[in-house]
């Protein structure tokens, strides 16, 4: 075997010393990227600095890599340096942002380049892989419109909601995946931005609303993070937000709010949207007033600003158009909207400085100007896929219709049982039209019916029903789509005969006969008794003329001296039968026993206590 060069071989061995081993194949990546997107080249640069040095506190750990990307302006901060170009750090307990700390100086950069930001994650996730990435993107955000200004070199430059896609499309096609958590630390995330970017997207995290200058607090959020990095995102995004509002809550000058938003049900979100933009479409002009009314009563955030809590706004339409077909839709964009805001927490400060308040806020924001969004906004994805902008252009349009229609509904006894069974419904449009009727059963729908309504001319129908209950009818005149009038009937009741069972049993199960049971309507006061036989009872009585759902009903049981008895809210009857079983103990006799045992035991101990004293006393010296 012919012997190796000693030269090259000691090359080679110095090489293996010196090069810092390549990462082991198959080795676990870390647990979470914090990857903060931060422009200071603004008036914000001196809480960048406090931002940063919050991060620093904690800094990476053999599970969470913090790096950050950041701008600073000239002539707003003179610390650490004064340096006014972008630099990126990977932030390390106790480091400083000074030019010494950093990683790269990339010069003079555009945060607002789309291609800034897509370089910078593209670089995070290729130098500190992780099993999941927290993008942070840290500025002045101005809803719909962007978020990230830059100051130098364009003055007044942003990322608007086009251009962050683009971002966002680049780095998912670059890196085969998506970003698990996308948060903005700035003012006003809206629904706009969250819908451009869900493609790319798991969950969200920020304010519908204006944030204080000072952004999150980063120290208890990466203390908690790093203390248990296996959270998933969703947990993660909760915990930034109940640290965000336990931090301000009580002491800012400002009211504070934030969420977290599952970008999975923002699809499902504006598919109901657009349901209930059809129906209140349906409803306007008639309703025109009511609509502007609940917009002017809604909660909107920046004192300048457009951007209004999208659940507060249907609360207030509720409120003022008495439209059990619009409430119907609305509860599905309600069930909606909890699919796609997972969590949210605000605080209200009673009296904010900027008179911007979160009282009503829920989560999500979104644009709600005076007249139509522009030929920008109709070109967002939430544009071209919702009734949002075409709703916005027509909203505070038209006139109130002057179209009369008479209705009149009642409940009658058809069958001469002494209970009414079914409801009659009468109807005189003052126009040709569509009469549309919807029928609930306790505030529940039960169905509609549409028919053909002649002006001036009278038609009635009948709509018989077993099930006992107050019913509403809603009647609905329309023409060419559009409701000319709506008339209510509420409070009509139909009767039905509803049976109170049971058994009443005894110690051991024994079923007791000759009990006399007693229901009682705690609302009315109203009383009706039974004896069980062979330890049943029934009990009848009319639905809903002797109790209504939800009443609160007292149910007591007797067998000589012993009673008993049970308190309930009464329920919407099922099959005409409330089933309700008691069980009879000693009580009665029981418990006058139980009182004189008592008395006997006390009247023992203070009979021992009495001569233990006596005996303590002889053996105490007497006292002169």
């Amino acid at each position: 075997m012919r012997p190796l060069p000693v030269l090259p071989v000691l090359v080679v061995l110095l090489l293996l010393v010196l090069l810092p081993s390549p990462p082991a194949w198959g080795a676990p990546d870390k647990e979470w990227t914090l990857l903060v997107y931060m422009d200071a080249d603004n008036n914000l640069e001196d809480v960048a600095i406090e931002d940063f040095l919050e991060m620093a506190a904690v800094g990476s750990t053999p599970e969470v890599s913090i790096v950050v990307q950041m701008d600073r302006t000239p002539g707003e901060v003179s610390t650490y340096g004064d340096w006014t170009t972008a630099k990126r750090f990977y932030v390390t307990a106790g480091m400083a942002p000074d030019p010494a700390s950093a990683l790269l100086d990339l010069g003079e950069a555009n945060m607002a380049d789309p291609a800034t930001l897509e370089a910078f994650v593209n670089w995070g996730i290729g130098n500190y892989p992780a099993q999941h990435y927290f993008l942070a993107l840290w500025d002045h955000g101005d809803g719909w419109q962007g978020v990230v200004l830059d100051s130098d070199p364009v003055a007044g430059d942003r990322l608007n909601a086009t251009e962050l896609r683009t971002a966002m499309d680049g780095i998912v096609t670059a890196n085969g995946r998506r970003i698990d958590l996308l948060g903005v630390d700035a003012c006003r995330m809206t629904l706009e931005i969250q819908y451009e970017l869900a493609p790319f997207v798991d969950y969200f995290v920020g304010s519908e609303k204006d944030e204080p200058k000072e952004g999150w607090p980063y120290t208890p959020f990466l203390q908690a993070l790093t203390a248990d990095p296996t959270m998933a995102a969703v947990e993660v995004a909760s915990t930034l937000v109940d640290a965000f509002v336990e931090d301000y809550e009580n002491v800012s000058l400002y009211s504070v709010a934030l969420s977290v938003v599952n970008a999975a049900g923002l699809r499902p979100l504006v598919a109901s949207l657009n349901a209930f933009l059809e129906d209140l479409a349906a409803h306007e002009p008639y309703f025109r007033d009511e609509v502007v009314a609940a917009r002017a009563a809604t909660e909107h955030y920046e004192d300048f600003g457009d951007d209004y809590d999208l659940w507060d706004f249907v609360e207030n339409l509720l409120a003022r158009i008495p439209s059990p077909r619009l409430a119907r839709s609305a509860a599905d964009l309600f069930s909606a909207f909890g699919g796609a805001v997972v969590y949210e927490r605000h605080w209200d400060n009673p009296s904010p400085t900027n008179g911007v308040h979160a009282a009503n806020a829920h989560g999500m924001s979104l644009f709600f100007p005076p007249v139509w969004g522009g030929l920008e906004y109709a070109q967002l994805a939430l544009s071209r896929d919702s009734a949002w902008d075409e709703f916005l252009a027509t909203y505070a349009l038209g006139s109130r219709p002057r179209v009369a229609l008479w209705a009149n509904a009642t409940s009658e006894d058809t069958n001469a049982d002494g209970r009414r069974d079914t409801l009659v419904l009468a109807y005189t449009p003052a126009a040709n039209g569509t009469v549309q009727v919807d029928v609930y059963r306790e505030a529940a729908y039960l169905f509609s019916r549409e028919y053909a309504g002649v002006g001036n001319r009278t038609d009635e129908v009948r709509y018989p029903s077993p099930l006992g209950g107050l019913y509403r009818i809603g009647v609905y005149l329309l023409v060419g789509g559009k409701i000319q009038n709506l008339t209510l009937a509420e409070d009509l009741p139909i009767e039905e005969l509803i049976a109170f069972r049971g058994n009443v049993t005894g110690p051991g199960g024994a079923r007791l006969d000759g009990a006399l049971v007693t229901v009682t309507n705690l609302r009315t006061n109203a009383s009706v008794s039974a004896t069980a036989s062979a330890g049943a009872y029934e009990i009848l009585v009319v639905f809903p003329t002797w109790f209504r759902a939800g009443d609160p009903l007292r149910l007591e049981v007797s067998v000589g001296d012993r009673r008993a008895s049970v308190t309930f809210d009464a329920p919407l009857p099922m099959d005409g039968v409330i089933v309700q079983d008691v069980t009879l103990d000693t009580a009665g006799m029981g418990l006058w026993y139980g009182a004189v045992g008592a008395l006997v035991v006390l009247a023992a101990v203070g009979f021992a206590l009495a001569l233990l004293f006596r005996r303590r006393a002889r053996k105490s010296p007497r006292i002169p």
